[in-house]
């Protein structure tokens, strides 16, 4: 029976590969930035493509327009009526809710048609986009 020849490596050269090995870790974990943690979507993303009919584009100022397709009023803006938890809200400077935290959001419910927007009158020619917090009982 015959036996292969066995290559034996130095001890020094085996220390100094693992050493480097060693190094090279430690160096790419210390490069790499923790991940964030998942941030909530904005009210802008929590519309955009959920609802046929609603188009939402940004404005400067980091605000939103909101427009819904169906009757408009000729005589006031196009943008719809808001409504957090039961209480009609005016928008910020650019259509924006900046004080409404997305991660608070339970559910949104867009309200287009006549039938369905008549309890609001003029104001809901436009629409109505009705906001459910998760604290509103």
């Amino acid at each position: 029976m015959t036996s292969a020849p066995l290559r034996v490596l130095p001890i020094s050269l085996i220390a100094a590969i693992a050493a480097i090995a060693a190094c090279a870790h430690s160096r790419d974990a210390a490069s790499e930035p923790e991940p964030l943690p998942p941030r909530a979507p904005t009210l802008a993303q929590m519309l955009t493509g959920r609802f046929p009919g609603v188009i939402v584009t940004t404005v400067a100022g980091g605000g939103i327009s909101v427009r819904i397709s169906g009757p408009h009023s000729f005589s006031l803006n196009q943008e719809p009526l808001y409504e957090v938890d039961n209480t009609v809200v005016a928008t910020g400077p650019n259509g924006a809710l900046a004080w409404l935290n997305p991660e608070d959001v339970e559910s949104i419910e867009v309200l287009k048609y006549d039938s369905q927007t008549a309890f609001y009158g003029v104001r809901g020619s436009n629409g109505v986009i009705r906001i459910k917090t998760k604290g509103a009982h």
